[in-house]
């Protein structure tokens, strides 16, 4: 039975009845009621509304009029019970149809918002590739360029014990310090056969406490998209300069987790990152020079022998991080190389077949800011590289200080 048409032998009132149930309940709605009850719609919809809402309170009262005319004190008593009954279960109906409605909504609009991205990143010029001879060392070498909170967004000015200006950080001079990056690694020419670029989470500000408020300057997802870009363009200009293939391995930070301000816990799924990955995979789709690894929150890649764990590091101690996922994947990790902290440090914590066991700090792009100073952990914005060789392991490293 279609909800909207008359039945044979059904009364116009049993009908427009059961056809405002059918719009009380959520499935069907005010245009479709109105040209049932009306055979058309002559109103507006607000009107329309509120010709339910008083064709709803009329059908209530008619019932209780009715209910009150019957002298059996049981006959009443056992259709005022099956009315609650029947309510309830409407009830029922109402609740489920709007969960499944919200559900419905919510699900267009991820679908709507994810065509949306990838149509806007699909109009983006194509990143400019020079097709060039790569030099072929083959001598079993790979470089890793490690990155760290770039905390993209930040606008700040941190000053010193003689009001000088220790640190100034902005989203152009976040894009100077890793232009003059590549320009560094450049300069040092080490031989390797490939590089790793692995980006260690926070590469965005975001909102996790209020002074993040006093640094943000523009929209948290406005930056997301700059901030893809801009590293998209970066690594096809790092690619071009080193002339080697590139692969990028990216891990999401606290700052980049999504939460309302001061709200916890925080779900590291929900992590912006995400998108910058999706971004790059769409943009270097294609590219036989760049590749790009999906999104995770902990990386553990294998780099000439070498087992590598890559994550962001808000574990104080590394240590228990990196025995945690050897026992949790029963593998083996030779160094854990993390951020967090805004500075470069290292430790040995055993050893292996290849060297020592390590723990790696990198540096951070933002450098000093307002909370590491207040920690009294402030350091040199800086980036860090190491080379990895065919049965040597780990044999150079460097901090770049930017």
């Amino acid at each position: 039975m279609q909800l909207t048409k008359r039945v044979d032998g059904e009364s116009y009132l049993a009908f427009a009845k059961r056809v405002t149930e059918a719009l009380q309940d959520g499935l069907i709605d005010y245009q479709e009621w109105g040209e049932a009850v009306l055979g058309e719609n002559i109103y507006s919809e607000e009107n329309t509304r509120r010709c339910a809402k008083f064709f709803i309170q009329f059908v209530q009262n008619l019932e209780n009029d009715i209910i009150e005319q019957i002298d059996d004190e049981d006959k009443v008593a056992e259709i005022k019970k099956a009315m609650e009954e029947l309510k309830t279960e409407r009830l029922k109906i109402q609740t489920a149809n709007i969960e499944y409605n919200a559900n419905a909504r919510a699900e267009a609009r991820s679908e709507l918002f994810n065509e949306q991205i990838i149509q806007a990143v699909n109009r983006l010029e194509p990143i400019r590739v020079k097709h060039i001879n790569h030099k072929s060392y083959n001598q079993g070498k790979t470089g890793l360029l490690c990155i760290s909170d770039l905390h993209a967004g930040s606008n700040y000015e941190i000053k010193g014990l003689y009001n000088e200006i220790v640190n100034s950080y902005s989203f152009e001079i976040m894009q100077d310090r890793l232009w003059k990056l590549i320009g560094l690694v450049e300069a040092d020419y080490v031989e390797y056969d490939n590089i790793i670029v692995g980006i260690c989470g926070d590469l965005f500000e975001n909102i996790l406490r209020m002074n993040s408020l006093t640094k943000l300057k523009e929209p948290v997802i406005d930056t997301v998209i700059k901030t893809s870009e801009f590293l998209c363009q970066w690594i096809g200009e790092l690619q071009n300069r080193l002339e080697t293939n590139v692969r990028v391995v990216t891990v999401g930070g606290n700052h980049d987790t999504c939460s309302f301000l001061g709200a916890k816990p925080r779900f590291e799924e929900e992590n912006l990152t995400k998108l910058v990955t999706k971004f790059m995979q769409i943009r270097f789709d294609g590219n036989p020079y760049v590749i790009i690894d999906p999104f995770t929150d902990v990386a553990v890649i294998n780099i000439q022998d070498v087992s590598v764990m890559i994550e962001h590091g808000e574990d104080s101690n590394l240590q228990t991080t990196l025995e945690y996922f050897s026992n949790l994947y029963n593998i083996d990790i030779d160094e854990v190389i993390s951020g967090h902290l805004h500075r470069p440090e290292s430790k040995a914590v055993g050893i292996t077949e290849l060297g020592d066991k390590m723990i790696y700090r990198v540096g951070s792009i933002c450098g000093c800011d307002t909370y590491s100073k207040r920690l009294r952990k402030a350091a040199r914005p800086s980036a860090y590289f190491a080379l990895y060789e065919k049965g040597l392991g780990h044999t150079w490293s460097k901090n770049y200080y930017l």
